[in-house]
């Protein structure tokens, strides 16, 4: 008999998987590097923002998908103040960087899910080169912009557990 009765929901194991996606496809090291996506903490922070909201987009096309959708969330989070414990950061100091990146996903969030939702190429590789690349105008960030709409497209097509395989994250950047 288990000490804790309670299992876990569907939404949380479907979250865990998503994230283990999501996290793979955001530690491509064919995008990171010179004239791509920093190889920094703050690169690979905006780089694993970028794919959480391809997946929040998807998420949101099915309001049955809500539960999913903040189970996501919540272990997103819990993993950027993981990741910000790693790197030292210390416990009182943690707290104030997570509202911080809060602030700092949920805006680009916004901005990328406008751009997304109106299929504005020109507008999101401004969002990303400005966010992630550190200039609206990086030659690297229509790549990017193209990838994001591209990975987009394939998995409004498909079923929401497509989600969780590594192809439905595995377009190619130019």
């Amino acid at each position: 008999m288990p000490i804790w009765p309670f299992q876990r929901s569907r939404a949380d194991i479907d979250a865990a998987r998503l994230l283990t996606a999501v996290t793979a496809a955001s530690r491509r090291s064919d995008l990171f590097g010179a004239g791509r996506v920093p190889d920094t903490l703050e690169g690979r922070f905006e780089f694993m923002t970028l794919n959480a909201s391809l997946a929040l987009v998807r998420l949101r096309d099915d309001p049955g998908l809500a539960p999913l959708s903040q189970a996501f969330t919540d272990q997103l989070f819990r993993q950027f103040d993981a990741g910000l414990r790693e790197e030292g950061v210390g416990d009182t100091s943690v707290p104030k960087r997570m509202r911080t990146m809060a602030a700092a996903f949920y805006g680009r969030l916004s901005a990328y899910a406008a751009a997304l939702g109106n299929r504005d190429q020109a507008a999101l590789a401004a969002a990303i080169g400005r966010n992630i690349l550190g200039a609206e105008s990086h030659a690297f960030a229509p790549a990017l912009a193209a990838l994001a709409l591209a990975t987009t497209e394939r998995q409004a097509q498909a079923p929401v557990d497509a989600l969780f395989a590594p192809e439905s994250w595995s377009a190619t950047a130019e």
